[in-house]
């Protein structure tokens, strides 16, 4: 009896789809990580603020400050919102709307203004801290004067530097880049020197320059200190925002703060306060859940469980 074979049908198993896989587990960790740190962000400011707000209240009666001079918490909201508030509080001749029109645009002026000077020292930052790593002669150099002006003090310096870049954009930028760039600069410069010795080693060994060791080793390695200098220079390049404001003339908060100083119209000085405290915890916040986001995506341990 003659048995026929029934036919085998060949071909490749079927693989599993790794790169879809990959993907879809990919993007859920990034957004679930910067979901995390966005909810620990919502908590640690509601909680920052009650904290400060608790503080303010209790140092206001441990000091027995004036109520004429002292406000607090509720004394700035009722500048802010309140049509009617209580004698001292605002001036009789301002209305609600009128002070949260010079209190806002107060506060755009110097976030602008901050936000020039912090992307200028970030910029600057990246710029010495490459030759830092790239020419040994060029630290050597800079290095002294680096220190020399991180050692005097910013209010002897922004002045000078006012004289230097006038009193307009430019100026203010100058100085609020000043306060960002020596903390970056040395995070920075940390950053680009933790790179991988095998790593380098291996662009060496295949003929690659330094500058390409920097672009493609070096710079990847410093992602998470690039980061950590952003979070922690969006405060400073408010306050140095505000203090050149401050100088230079009537705009911003600063110059608001001044001229409020002057009037007499300490509602409207503890509100410009507060506005510049609320706004660098939350950008604070913000930053922290952008740095999150972008090394769960990019950084060293980007797709680890």
């Amino acid at each position: 009896m003659t048995t026929t074979a029934s036919p085998v049908t060949t071909g490749s198993a079927p693989t599993p789809a790794s790169t879809p896989a990959a993907e879809s587990t990919r993007t859920p960790s990034v957004v679930g990580a910067a979901a995390k740190r966005a909810g620990v962000a919502v908590v640690t400011i509601v909680v920052s603020l009650g904290a400060l707000c608790l503080l303010w209240i209790g140092l206001l009666k441990l000091f027995d400050v004036s109520k004429f001079v002292g406000k607090g918490p509720g004394d700035v909201w009722a500048y802010l919102f309140s049509a009617k508030p209580a004698a001292g509080i605002r001036p009789a001749s301002m209305t609600a709307e009128m002070a949260r029109s010079g209190a806002f645009d107060a506060l755009g002026t110097t976030l602008l203004d901050a936000a020039i000077g912090f992307v200028t020292g970030l910029v600057i930052a990246l710029v010495i801290a490459a030759g830092f790593v790239l020419l040994k002669p060029f630290e050597v150099a800079f290095m002294p004067i680096a220190m020399l002006l991180r050692s005097v003090p910013l209010v002897a310096m922004a002045p000078v530097l006012l004289l230097i870049f006038g009193q307009g954009k430019l100026g203010i930028a100058a100085i609020a880049a000043i306060v960002v760039l020596f903390p970056a600069l040395v995070n920075i410069t940390l950053g680009l020197r933790s790179a991988s010795p095998q790593s380098l080693d291996v662009i060496r060994v295949n003929g690659g320059s330094p500058l390409t060791a920097l672009l493609k080793v070096r710079v990847p390695s410093a992602l998470p200190q690039f980061l950590a200098s952003v979070r922690i220079s969006v405060p400073g390049a408010i306050v140095g925002a505000m203090l050149a404001e401050w100088l230079s003339g009537f705009d911003g908060l600063g110059g608001v703060l001044s001229t409020y100083k002057g009037q007499g119209n300490y509602g409207g000085v503890w509100t410009v306060v507060v506005l510049a405290v609320v706004s660098s915890i939350v950008l604070y916040a913000v930053a922290a859940v952008i740095e999150t986001a972008v090394l769960a995506a990019w950084g060293p341990d980007a797709g680890k469980r």
